[in-house]
């Protein structure tokens, strides 16, 4: 009899759950503010369903595809591929005479990424086309659980396919205007009639014999002086300069990074690739004496030299004048490094030339210029001999051994284990065969997005979840709380962080939105009324 009632209990249980994963139990984007987004169990932030919303929306209004984005946790035991085909049809996205469709469908427990597309969409996005997307710009970063930047580059691929027919949206080539500066205009001279030539020619041999000779050697020079003025100038790509306004704000981060400022209690951590280097921070300063030099080479051609300096000469001057203030600031950093670094151990220096090394590494791929890539050698092999090079026992002053990855672990409490498993910290164990004395020394992954535990000071501290407690607003900010655990120690911290306004011009497409722009394919309460007849692909992690 008890099993009898356990089995009913548990068919029961069952069957309420395979009922609550059905395709009518997903929550309609269309039927909850007119958005394009589904995603009821907050595994992507609030921020990234405005931002996916805008984008679709977008979309939707130019015509090429109506976009349906489904991210959950569970369908239960359902196939994704048969769950998504029957979630296609049921909500029916798309215009109804294009069929222009699409369905992206996350399942975080079956690790499965679907995508189901429209009749209409299976010429201009294949199947291969599909899983391309999923697996060049999604896949990646659903694998370190970054949902949030996995649904974002797969939206701007499946954007930059329809807009500009190539998924590959970070590879496309730059379509620079044309220049109208550098065309030349060639007026068409219609010649006179003979005889107008003949009495013109008349006409001129008497004015010059009535026009004293030494007037008329005086007027020439004049005369070209005055043609020839000397306030022309050239003209100059002033868009162009704007964007590397933003490329140079870009780089110039990338190499040197920000100056942190102490934080406080209630601030999230630095995590460890955040921390830049010690020896100069550029910064602001950095960039207006860049811009400014660049700006000074670009006035000095176009007003005193007069000629015209398009997209590709501003270009190369702002390319220069990088490839001088990288020279520059090596020869900076290598001096200030010697100072400072006078009176450090070994282990000591290499932390901070680690930092240096994964910032300015990046610039050799920009400026492969034969100092660059001899100086990034030369620190490479000082910071191998920095780290293998072997210690001196403190003891009996006998050559220490370092012992293997495999060797070294019985050395290593449970903390120090759990940092090497997570990557963020690599131990060196350095043993002595004379007296058997043992060294472990840290080197933390300078690329880790780890931060310091306040509470047992590992790298073992990461956010593992944002929540949002009040949404933002076009009148004020949202606000939400970001949950840090150490793996370690399982120390546990909520910091608060705050979300932007959101603009007047981008609160349409919100998530909160009641309805989007009259022009748009599809009414903001409803799909479109397309079908599918399967194609797509699904990738799995």
């Amino acid at each position: 009899m008890f099993l009898l009632l356990l089995s009913a209990f548990w068919l029961s249980c069952h069957d309420t759950r395979q009922q609550s994963f059905g395709v009518e139990n997903v929550p309609d984007p269309k039927k909850n503010g007119g958005g394009y987004v589904s995603n009821p169990d907050h595994l992507i932030s609030d921020e990234t369903v405005s931002q996916l919303n805008q984008q679709l929306a977008e979309l939707d209004r130019s015509g090429k595809a109506q976009v349906a984005v489904v991210v959950l946790h569970s369908i239960g035991q359902n196939d994704t591929r048969d769950f998504v085909h029957r979630l296609f049809n049921y909500w029916k996205p798309g215009d109804k005479a294009k069929n222009n469709g699409l369905v992206i469908l996350m399942v975080e427990d079956a690790r499965k990424l679907e995508f189901e597309t429209g009749y209409g969409l299976e010429a201009d996005l294949p199947d291969v086309i599909c899983f391309r997307i999923q697996q060049d710009y999604m896949i990646p970063h659903i694998k370190q659980h970054d949902y949030d930047a996995g649904f974002i580059e797969g939206i701007k691929s499946v954007a930059s396919l329809f807009n500009n027919g190539n998924y590959a949206y970070d590879q496309l080539p730059d379509q620079p205007a044309l220049d109208t500066s550098l065309v030349a205009l060639n007026p068409v001279t219609v010649a006179p009639p003979a005889a107008a030539i003949t009495e013109m020619a008349d006409s001129a041999r008497e004015e010059e014999a009535a026009i004293p000779e030494s007037a008329t050697t005086a007027s020439a020079p004049q005369q070209f002086s005055n043609n020839a003025s000397n306030s022309f100038s050239g003209n100059i790509s002033f868009w162009t300069i704007l964007v590397w306004l933003f490329i140079t704000a870009v780089m110039m981060n990338i190499f040197f990074g920000k100056k942190l400022k102490k934080k406080s209690k209630d601030e999230s951590p630095a995590t460890i690739n955040d921390l830049p280097n010690e020896f100069l921070h550029p910064g602001i300063t950095g960039m207006i004496l860049l811009n400014l030099g660049a700006w000074a080479v670009i006035g000095f051609l176009a007003i005193q030299r007069h000629m015209d300096v398009g997209i590709l000469m501003v270009s190369l001057i702002y390319y220069l004048v990088w490839v001088l203030f990288i020279h520059i600031a090596i020869l900076i950093i290598a001096a200030r490094a010697a100072i400072m670094l006078k009176n450090s151990d070994r282990h000591g220096k290499w932390g901070k030339l680690a930092i240096v090394q994964r910032d300015i590494a990046p610039a050799r791929y920009i400026f492969p210029l034969p100092y660059l890539w001899l100086w990034l050698a030369a620190l490479k092999n000082r910071l191998e001999h920095l780290r293998n090079d072997p210690y001196q026992c403190p003891n009996c002053s006998a050559t220490m051994e370092k012992l293997d990855e495999a060797t070294d672990n019985r050395y290593l409490d449970k903390a120090q284990v759990i940092e090497e498993q997570l990557h963020s910290v690599d131990y060196d164990v350095w043993q002595c065969n004379s007296c058997h004395t043992h060294t472990v020394l840290d080197y933390a992954n300078v690329r880790t997005s780890m931060a310091e535990c306040p509470s047992c000071n590992h790298i073992t501290y990461k956010c593992y979840k944002a929540i949002t407690k009040q949404r933002a607003t076009t009148s004020s900010e949202g606000w939400g709380v970001k949950e840090y655990e150490c793996a370690a120690c399982k120390y546990k911290h909520d910091y608060m962080f705050t979300i932007p306004k959101i603009s007047s011009s981008s609160s349409g497409s919100s998530s909160s939105s009641s309805s989007f722009s009259s022009d748009s394919s599809s009414s903001s309460s409803d799909w479109g009324g397309g079908s599918s007849g399967g194609g797509g692909a699904s990738s799995s992690w």
